[in-house]
């Protein structure tokens, strides 16, 4: 994403105007209605070439009351009114319509810091990589023992001195383009006696060995993503330092652009994390704020970010995306009992903020998507489970991988490891329990459970069957289809089933078409 190619259009609303007081960062165009100034905002927007606001400015969250009409004007998340008036009572309409567009009240008591995250990091888009511990390179005259955890963990264990001295590097650099912030997350487990720091060099772009300047960062500051906001490019390198001793675990350094103050990943979203920085994507639309609430897990996705979006915001209702940035493409939702609770709590959240129950709630994924649709379903005895090529016995996949499909998914091996500590022939049995466990205990009393499957799945060629098996004597809808071929046949039209049934369960049990 080029970010001199955008150009951010800003709607103020107020008593004054901002940009008499305090200067507008270039690149952001200021536009301005005083309240006595009757709206006629899309005609204004024709007259200007306006096709859409970046952000909606106001000074008292009642403004919006004169948006009714053209709320739809203005993406959830992009409007901000003075915090000063956050405590004050609201009528009924007014808290609909702050809802409606996720409006967040802001510190306007210094205008220049909130013009300036405005200019940085209210933008579109989504990307996240990171380098792996592939490209890890451990100091040389190193002492203690070395491990390989896989393809995305290294263990050290022994002593690191006194003081702070490099232990391990990435060997490659980071194109810094200085367009767009980033974040970086480092995955990391350590006992209590060593302490770590992540060193960051900034090289001056086009010259080799120009160091420009170089910040270090302490487990303080890594406990939230660390940001990089230069209006300059540069190539960063990285190093992690250690001191003291003990049992070193390093994974993944995440690199993501970054929306600072409005979301991580994304405008909106939020990033639920455990005691072992382990993580899941989370965001919420409000839709209509009209039932159901739509609950889609992301597929393998080995660039960081959300799938769905689009196909999720036209059915018109609430929705919530999860993605999974972990390994290579994801870990199916798994984690930690932590981590997995507060994928619950997100829902549960959303759900009674919504005034929803139960059957106004619909789970949904494709492929690795429909183990978490299920699993995290199987929590609720929602109105519907919706799922295209389930996968539900991970120890399989993981067995599948020497004689069904020779070098092909390797993350499996990856996810035993990172779930089980080993990798085994009795992890193949515990993995797949991880499911059943759960899933024996749903009790989904007239859910509807849509699922389209391959008849040769050469990841997990039993979850259908073993699916029906488990809800046998459940009082269950169920519809089902398959097609002929393996597991990454037939997309398309599994893709279409999907949306069919999807489109179907809104028109036919919430009322809604289109």
């Amino acid at each position: 994403m080029d970010r001199k190619l955008e150009t951010g259009h800003i709607l103020q609303i107020g008593p004054t105007n901002w940009q008499e007081e305090v200067s507008v960062p270039e690149g952001l165009n200021w536009h301005y209605f005083s309240i006595q100034t009757p709206l006629q905002i899309e005609d204004y927007m024709a007259e200007q070439g306006i096709k859409r606001f970046q952000a909606l400015v106001l000074d008292h969250p009642e403004r919006l009351l004169s948006f009714k009409e053209e709320r739809g004007l203005f993406q959830p998340y992009t409007v901000f009114y003075d915090q000063v008036y956050d405590q004050e009572s609201v009528t009924e309409e007014l808290d609909y319509l702050m809802q409606l567009v996720q409006a967040k009240a802001w510190d306007f008591s210094d205008k220049a810091p909130f013009l300036y995250q405005l200019h940085r990091f209210l933008y579109d888009g989504q990307y996240g990589d990171a380098f792996s511990v592939r490209e890890l390179r451990v100091r040389a005259d190193f002492a203690g023992s070395q491990t390989v955890r896989g393809k995305h963990f290294l263990e050290l264990e022994g002593s690191y001195g006194e003081e702070y001295t490099p232990i391990a590097q990435w060997v490659n650099t980071y194109s810094y383009d200085g367009g767009l912030p980033r974040d970086l997350w480092l995955e990391y487990e350590k006992t209590p006696d060593c302490q770590i720091q992540l060193r960051v060099q900034f090289f001056q772009s086009g010259t080799l060995g120009s160091l420009a300047k170089e910040l270090v960062y302490s487990e303080a500051d890594l406990e939230r993503p660390v940001l990089i906001d230069e209006p300059d490019r540069y190539y960063l390198s990285f190093s992690l330092e250690a001191k003291g001793q003990g049992r070193l675990i390093i994974g993944a350094l995440h690199k993501r652009f970054s929306h600072g103050p409005f979301g991580e990943i994304a405008l909106g979203s939020q990033t639920l994390r455990d005691s072992k920085r382990q993580e899941i994507f989370a965001y919420f639309h409000p839709g209509d704020l009209k039932p159901p609430l739509n609950v889609y897990f992301s597929g393998y996705r080995p660039a960081e970010g959300f799938e769905g979006f689009a196909m999720m915001k036209n059915m018109g209702a609430p929705f919530i995306l999860f993605s999974d940035p972990r390994l290579e493409g994801g870990c199916f939702y798994l984690g930690s009992p932590e981590l997995e609770k507060k994928i619950q709590d997100f829902i549960d959240h959303h759900l009674q903020s919504l005034g929803f129950g139960p059957k106004e709630l619909n789970f949904s994924g494709l492929s690795m998507g429909t183990y978490g649709a299920l699993y995290y379903g199987a929590y609720y005895s929602p109105h519907a489970i919706l799922v295209g090529k389930p996968i539900v016995n991970l120890g399989d996949v993981a067995a599948n991988l020497k004689f069904k499909r020779p070098d092909e998914f390797g993350t499996s091996l990856d996810m035993m490891q990172l779930l089980l500590g080993r990798v085994s022939s009795e992890g193949i049995e515990a993995l797949n329990k991880r499911f059943w466990d759960r899933f024996h205990q749903a009790e989904l009393k007239d859910t509807l459970l849509a699922l389209a499957y391959m008849r040769d799945d050469d990841y997990d060629q039993k979850a259908y069957s073993d699916i029906l098996e488990a809800l046998y004597h459940q009082p269950i809808r169920i519809i089902s289809s398959s097609r002929p071929g393996r597991h990454n046949d037939a997309t398309e039209s599994i893709i279409e089933w999907f949306l069919t049934q999807y489109k179907e369960i809104m028109e036919r049990d919430f009322g809604r078409s289109g």
